[in-house]
């Protein structure tokens, strides 16, 4: 039992090892998230970091303070979405499992 034990040990500190390289990696890894036909973007890498925001001229010129709150608002559901099933994916090609959004 102790040998069925400590290879039991082994494959869980090989996979704990994998899932790490997969968060690390994630960093590296990004998505886009639009809103307004593209006139609203965020970057977010894997982890959900936001790494950059890009608005339009046209954006910036026709809207008032609520529309734009809207749309950056909608990108970033967009782009966190987006993020969350990244990290879904790369992460289930290590487990073989589809892990719920949001958990790593």
């Amino acid at each position: 039992m102790a040998k069925g034990l400590s290879k039991m040990m082994k494959e869980a500190q090989k996979l704990e090892k994998r899932l790490t390289e997969v968060r690390e990696s994630l960093l590296s890894m990004e998505v886009e998230g639009s809103a307004g036909g593209g006139a609203v973007k965020i970057r977010m890498n894997g982890q959900r970091d936001v790494v950059a925001v890009s608005i339009s001229q046209d954006a910036l010129e026709g809207a008032d303070n609520e529309m734009l709150e809207d749309l950056l608002l909608s990108a970033l559901r967009d782009a966190k979405q987006k993020s969350d099933e990244l990290a879904a994916s790369e992460m289930a090609k290590v487990t073989g499992m589809v892990a719920p959004p949001g958990t790593f």
